[in-house]
């Protein structure tokens, strides 16, 4: 059933957020602050993301399927994000302009830290605000002003991060929150010769088109694709630890993570017993609405992940 809408942003919508970043910070006070007065934002939003603690858990449940303890985590984590990086922007306070010791006497020289400028992040759906903390807090910390771009599939909680910024004071234009498809959004930020780094975390073949778009303007870029990780187990290895282990790993928010254990490389002596503990572990596992108390494993984000899924098991 649909429970919200979100706009279809456009390169319209990019390029005001990009012109708002930009203005607010070539000419506004957020990248002049101090880090401690930036720390006193961060904090705020940690404090009210804590306050809104199971509403925002219950959006990301309804967004996204996973169960509702592990979307509780995930909002308790992205507090802990914007309040790690509040800790770092004092410190950035103490460093500025550190003096660097030179052997030639005519020459001084110091490390400066500064912003970069405007930030631009885009996002997956696997961890919404969560993902959302990892960008969102570091840039802020750091002076930047950025241009957020959720997934389609899960932009609630982006756009309540949002709404929390401006809540708590945030200077306009600090950070900005533009919702839509890859094509029509994603794609015109990674582009847009208004922003300074772009910041990605999604497949590889959209993190290679974002890599190459950055190239045009020598834009900062960084990247957290995913990969097909190998969990590794020998003979004499603990069977218990690696059955708890490899459960974890897979299955952890319905298998989506961008670490996911999704490779097991067994010794043959282990191999069979090994398979059967697994099937053994993996029959115990309760399936259902994310709500639902006792759900280890919801649904998939979307349907053309589940069909995605299916593909893949046909095809081994």
């Amino acid at each position: 059933e649909v429970f919200a809408h979100a706009p279809a942003g456009t390169a319209e919508d990019i390029d005001r957020a990009v012109a708002a970043a930009r203005r607010a910070f070539d000419t506004g006070p957020w990248p002049r602050m101090s880090g401690a007065e930036r720390a006193r934002h961060l904090r705020a939003i940690a404090d009210r993301i804590t306050a809104r603690r199971e509403e925002l858990a219950r959006m990301e449940v309804m967004d996204n399927g996973k169960p509702l303890p592990e979307a509780l985590w995930d909002i308790d984590d992205a507090a802990g994000c914007f309040s790690y990086y509040a800790g770092l922007a004092e410190e950035m306070d103490e460093a500025q302009d550190e003096p660097v010791a030179l052997s030639e006497p005519r020459f001084t020289s110091k490390v400066v830290r500064e912003p970069i400028g405007v930030a631009g992040a885009i996002i997956p759906w696997n961890y919404p605000l969560l993902m959302a903390a990892w960008k969102v807090a570091p840039a802020l910390a750091a002076g930047c002003t950025m241009v957020l771009k959720p997934s389609e599939l899960t932009p609630v909680t982006a756009l309540e991060l949002g709404a929390i910024a401006e809540e708590t004071g945030l200077p306009a234009g600090v950070l900005n929150v533009v919702t839509g498809l890859g094509p029509d959004a994603g794609q015109p930020l990674s582009q847009h010769p208004g922003v300074d780094k772009i910041a990605f975390t999604g497949s590889v073949p959209t993190g290679s088109r974002i890599m190459q778009a950055a190239a045009r303007d020598i834009k900062n870029v960084s990247l957290e694709l995913g990969g097909k990780s190998p969990f590794v187990v020998f003979a004499d290895s603990d069977m218990d630890k690696a059955v708890e282990w490899i459960m974890f790993g897979i299955f952890w928010n319905q298998g989506q993570v961008c670490s996911a254990t999704s490779r097991v490389l067994v010794e043959k002596s282990l191999y069979g017993p090994l398979l059967e503990r697994l099937a053994e572990e993996a029959a115990k596992i309760t399936i259902g609405d994310g709500m639902d108390e006792g759900t280890l494993l919801g649904p998939l984000v979307a349907k053309s992940q589940h069909d995605k899924v299916l593909a893949m098991i046909d095809e081994g």
